[in-house]
């Protein structure tokens, strides 16, 4: 799928706004002999501007303007879809059907249908929507084959991008006072600090026994990195005070500066160029279409 596309996202996004009853004739956008009533505008911007939320008047407007472009842009592809006869199969709809249930207890699965959609059958017209949505874009952005030579010139050309600085791997602890980190810092060792990072810290980490990971400078807070970039592999911090709370950091490990071979970052590089190309593949393509196809948007209804 193209990379930077709101297609799949906007089909999505009109979640439920199909379901339009025989007196809401009124059209908002029409493309070619497909028309976008104002009950499904307006739904889909219920979605993109929550109730919930302050925007300025200018906001407004170039979200309102982005959204009828997608709009538009979305029934363009289905409309070449069609007139190429692209179809999407039964089992194509069942396999992204399960995909999707595997995200919800059956319970919650059938509210959430039900409210959003109405019926299961309208759920499973606008996952074929969307698929064919998909086998559009594809079929517009495939073909395109990126060499090694040219994955090793964007290499050679971005060669700084791969270079990964020195890095540390930490645990940590956090708590509320510095009496109680000072009693937790006296039992600590390297064996156990993972269970009592468990145990007693308040951090969203401790569930993995306060593992923060491998990070390099510039990434954590400042008062953390002046730490543990000074400790050793096995070492473990004083208490250190922060805005955050009362610290204690345990240094599992450390990598040196190094550069990424390309050999190790060409399938990344490959895909990175691919999906570059697929944007602008697409992005001319759309182009032409709106070129070449009748639209009418009538914004005095926006």
């Amino acid at each position: 799928m193209v990379r930077g596309l709101k297609l799949g996202a906007l089909a999505l996004m009109l979640v439920g706004c199909m379901a339009s009853t025989e007196n809401d004739v009124l059209y908002v956008v029409k493309v070619n002999d497909a028309v976008i009533t104002y009950t499904q505008y307006r739904d889909a911007l219920k979605r993109l501007i929550p109730s919930d939320r302050n925007y300025a008047p200018e906001e407004i407007t170039e979200l309102k303007k982005d959204l009828v472009n997608e709009l538009v842009e979305e029934e363009l592809v289905l409309y070449e879809a069609r007139r190429l006869q692209l179809k999407v199969s039964e089992a194509e709809v069942s396999a992204e059907e399960e995909v999707l249930r595997k995200d919800y207890g059956d319970e919650t699965f059938r509210e959430t249908i039900s409210e959003r959609y109405g019926s299961i059958d309208k759920w499973k017209e606008e996952i074929r929507r969307k698929l064919l949505i998909q086998k559009m874009v594809e079929r517009v952005t495939s073909g395109g084959r990126v060499t090694d030579e040219a994955a090793l010139k964007y290499y050679k050309e971005h060669i700084r991008d791969y270079y990964r600085p020195p890095e540390v791997r930490a645990r940590m602890i956090v708590v509320g006072s510095y009496n109680e980190a000072r009693k937790i810092r006296k039992r600590l060792t390297p064996a156990n600090f993972a269970v009592v990072a468990e145990e007693a810290s308040l951090g969203p980490e401790n569930k993995a026994g306060g593992d923060l990971g491998f990070f390099a400078r510039g990434e954590m807070p400042k008062e953390f990195e002046a730490v543990v970039f000074r400790l050793g592999p096995g070492e473990i911090s004083p208490v250190v005070k922060t805005d955050y709370g009362y610290h204690i950091f345990l240094v599992e490990g450390k990598r040196k500066a190094a550069k990424e071979d390309f050999a190790s970052v060409k399938k990344k590089i490959i895909e990175h160029i691919q999906a570059d190309e697929a944007d602008r593949v697409f992005s001319e393509w759309i182009r032409e279409q709106k070129k070449i196809s009748k639209i009418e948007i009538r914004r005095e209804l926006l």
